[in-house]
């Protein structure tokens, strides 16, 4: 039996069991997305907002608009996504002024060329919204199920999706669809020298589209990621830490937030600290019990591991955050400590800490592989060259962060609309929707992934914009 989601069942829970064969399904759906991450959020609501008759797939609907990593949106470059992501109408903004416990803008005193808005969410508030917003937005269903492979059409010398093919072997049709599967692409997730299939903890990897790709003959490469421990905030003394206190001004992600959610007063502060050369010591003891950094395979250059950390600049005392994970919650990220070490070194690591002395380990950090499609096999509208009506969005294509992936989708969704009604012979403007480097960060982001690929995750900076000074 699959699971489908109305409009109506977010507030009674009560979600109608349908099987396969139910009418629904087996009409030809405008859009398939795969995949309920950031990207697949974005991109199904866009389509489903542009008319479209859209169905997400999802392996489990509770995780829908989950935050897999950190508790956090916005950043240098990042923030200018958000507005950008803004101005299409996208509900990651407006879901995050909703969510926001800390709003601490960066960059305050270099112009507005440059700044930097960023904002702690509540990630149960946030999840919450977020599926409050899918769930009830017209036009787009949720499946909860599996895609395993692709439906194409390989006639007159053209190749052109069709549909999805789901792990029970159901056909659904579409005009096309969209592939946001993150970081669960044959994935395998580590600590220490052991590992297990596994896109993020307690989530399965899906192996049929990587095989998929293969056989279609596009390129896929491997990258990893990393999450840091959480801590419980009852153990930790936080007068050995300084105190980076909240935005007084906060400034909101989306220009249609007339109020924020929350309190100025009542906000949420983040602590910072140091590194000592105690960790550098145990992270160099411990090097050869670490899979996830012997494997070859590359992670985030502006995000990565303590043990790449200390591997790199071995003298030097690194800086780390401690974030509450919620406004009424004990769970602290340990931002800037990703961790794949065995749980034991994890705990000596925290431990020998100034302040951390006893703090207990709520969630140990852990590693990622997974693999991603080269994006040189993009067009500048996100549509694989090699099969009219496949579209990538998000970490599949090679990027790292939450506002990167979900930019993405919008644009993605945007033009799988285009597409569906060209194949239709509907009215619609005769080029797809494109994003040059003069226009936004959004086609910087682009114009580099389609046209230079990536050895390592690409993440969105202030400094990848020749025109800052007029995309603000």
């Amino acid at each position: 039996m699959l699971k489908a989601f109305s409009r109506s069942s977010l507030i009674s829970r009560r979600f109608l069991q349908i099987s396969a064969s139910d009418p629904e399904l087996s009409k030809r759906f405008d859009v398939i997305v795969v995949g309920g991450g950031h990207a697949g959020c974005e991109g199904a609501a866009a389509a489903a907002r542009c008319g479209s008759r859209v169905l997400m797939i999802t392996h489990k609907v509770d995780s829908i608009g989950v935050m897999s990593c950190n508790p956090s949106f916005g950043g240098i470059g990042k923030g200018h996504l958000m507005r950008e992501l803004d101005a299409f109408d996208g509900v990651s903004p407006r879901v995050c002024d909703q969510s926001a416990i800390t709003f601490q803008a960066l960059n305050r005193s270099h112009g507005p060329a440059v700044l930097g808005l960023r904002a702690q969410m509540d990630r149960t508030i946030y999840l919450r919204n977020m599926q409050k917003e899918i769930l009830n937005t017209p036009g787009l269903m949720v499946l909860e199920a599996a895609v395993e492979d692709l439906v194409l059409d390989e006639g007159n010398g053209t190749t052109r999706i069709n549909g999805c093919v789901l792990d029970d072997g159901t056909i659904i049709t579409s005009d096309t669809v969209m592939i946001t599967t993150g970081t669960f692409l044959s994935a395998e997730i580590y600590r220490g020298m052991t590992s297990r299939p596994a896109g993020r903890l307690g989530d399965p990897a899906s192996y049929g589209l990587s095989k998929t790709f293969l056989r279609l003959g596009f390129e896929l490469g491997r990258l990893r990621t990393g999450t840091p421990p959480r801590l419980d905030s009852n153990t930790i003394d936080f007068s050995k830490f300084t105190i980076a206190p909240p935005d007084q001004n906060p400034i909101p992600f989306s220009y249609m937030t007339k109020k924020l959610w929350i309190d100025v007063e009542k906000q949420i502060p983040t602590y910072f600290g140091y590194t000592n050369q105690k960790v550098v010591k145990i992270v160099n003891d411990n090097l050869s019990q670490n899979l996830h950094c012997a494997g070859g395979v590359t992670g985030p250059r502006y995000c990565p591991s303590l043990e790449t950390k200390v591997i790199r600049f071995p003298k030097l005392n690194h800086r780390f955050f401690l974030e509450y994970e919620g406004l009424n919650s004990n769970v602290i990220y340990m931002q800037g400590s990703t961790m794949t070490n065995e749980e034991k070194i994890q705990d000596q690591i925290v431990n020998s800490i100034e302040g951390l002395e006893k703090a207990k380990i709520l969630q140990y950090g852990y590693g990622v592989h997974y693999d991603y499609v080269n994006p040189k096999q993009l067009q500048p509208w996100l549509e694989t060259k090699k099969v009219e009506g496949l579209f990538l969005a998000g970490q599949i294509n090679g990027t790292t962060g939450y506002e990167e992936a979900a930019s993405q989708g919008v644009l993605a969704g945007i033009n799988c609309v285009w597409r569906s009604k060209k194949r239709k012979n509907l009215e619609t403007p005769e080029d797809p929707l494109t994003i040059c480097r003069s226009e936004g960060y959004l086609g910087v982001l682009i114009d580099d992934l389609i046209n230079f690929g990536v050895k390592e995750p690409y993440r969105m900076f202030t400094s990848r914009v020749e025109f800052r000074l007029h995309l603000r």
